[in-house]
């Protein structure tokens, strides 16, 4: 919608302070409930993953005419793997300035007043400034990666 747009209606239909925290308190909730999909969809990759090298892994010994065939393919399974996984780190990213952009509203209470109302709005910079830090996924990251290197090494080693 175009920004003339935009004023106009906003001058037509002004919402009440009360409304436009409800707004805003309905996105936070959707952020946050966003925030934590990302973070099992992470847990859930790594779940479905390592198990599949697992497999290839236990495939390879009872097929070794078949060896280099399966080596590329968990080879390329972890590629599919470490794009997927800082996919989902870019789109968490998003999600968690998305809720600091809707926690502006609480922080700075002139903004629940302004016109035109916009809690959704494109990302800034400022946005990004995080206090949360999702460190923890870095573990099933790391767990997978080992895996693959060790089940990648027992299969050339076998």
């Amino acid at each position: 919608m175009s920004e003339a747009i935009t004023e106009e209606v906003t001058k037509r239909f002004s919402i009440s302070i009360s409304d436009r925290v409800s707004i805003i308190n309905s996105l936070m909730a959707q952020d946050r409930i966003e925030i934590r999909e990302k973070q099992e969809a992470v847990f859930k990759l790594t779940y479905y993953i390592v198990p599949g090298f697992i497999g290839i892994a236990v495939f390879s010994v009872g097929n070794p005419s078949f060896k280099w065939a399966l080596v590329l393919g968990l080879i390329l399974l972890l590629l599919l793997y470490v794009i997927a996984f800082f996919a989902f780190r870019k789109w968490l990213s998003d999600a968690r300035a998305c809720l600091q952009i809707r926690e502006s509203y609480y922080k700075e209470q002139n903004l629940l007043s302004a016109d035109p109302f916009k809690p959704i709005r494109k990302i800034e910079p400022r946005d990004r400034m995080s206090r949360f830090k999702d460190n923890v996924l870095w573990f099933p990251f790391g767990v997978t990666i080992v895996s693959a290197v060790v089940l990648l090494a027992y299969m050339l080693l076998t």
